[in-house]
C-alpha cells in the first residue's frame, strides 16, 4: 500500500486558522545535495487558532529580514501562499507532523481601543 500520508491534500488556511507570532524569527539554512548553502530564509514560531493554539513553525524562504520586530507580545499575522506537507517522523514513533512554508508574511493591524474619549 502506498504511503497515504504523502498523498494527503490539506486546506492549510482552514486547518491553521488565525496565526500569532510568539517568538523571535530564526534564520534557517538551506541545503543542496546535502551540503549547507547558507541562509535560506526565516522560520516564524506561531500559535495556530485552528489547531487549538498549538505552536507551529512556518518557514518563509528567501526572506532575509523580518518585516517587524518581536517585542514579546504575540503578533497577529497573515501569510501569503501557505503550503503544508504532512510527514511521519520515524525517529519519534511515527508521529505525524506538518512542514509549513509561505511566500510572504505581514503583521495584521491591531485593533485600536480608545480609552477615556477624545481629549483635544
Amino acid at each position: 500500500m502506498a504511503n497515504i500520508v504523502k498523498n494527503l491534500k490539506l486546506d492549510v488556511e482552514g486547518t491553521l486558522g488565525g496565526l500569532h507570532v510568539v517568538g523571535t524569527p530564526k534564520v534557517y539554512d538551506g541545503y543542496k545535495e546535502g551540503i549547507k548553502i547558507g541562509a535560506e530564509g526565516h522560520t516564524f514560531p506561531c500559535l495556530s487558532e485552528g489547531l487549538g493554539y498549538e505552536k507551529v513553525n512556518i518557514k518563509v524562504p528567501g526572506l532575509l529580514q523580518p518585516p517587524f520586530e518581536f517585542d514579546g507580545t504575540p503578533i497577529p499575522v497573515e501569510f501569503e501562499g501557505l503550503e503544508a506537507k504532512v510527514w511521519q517522523d520515524w525517529n519519534n514513533k511515527g508521529e505525524v507532523k506538518l512542514s509549513i512554508t509561505a511566500k510572504a508574511i505581514k503583521p495584521l493591524a491591531a485593533k485600536q481601543i480608545k480609552l477615556g474619549g477624545d481629549k483635544a
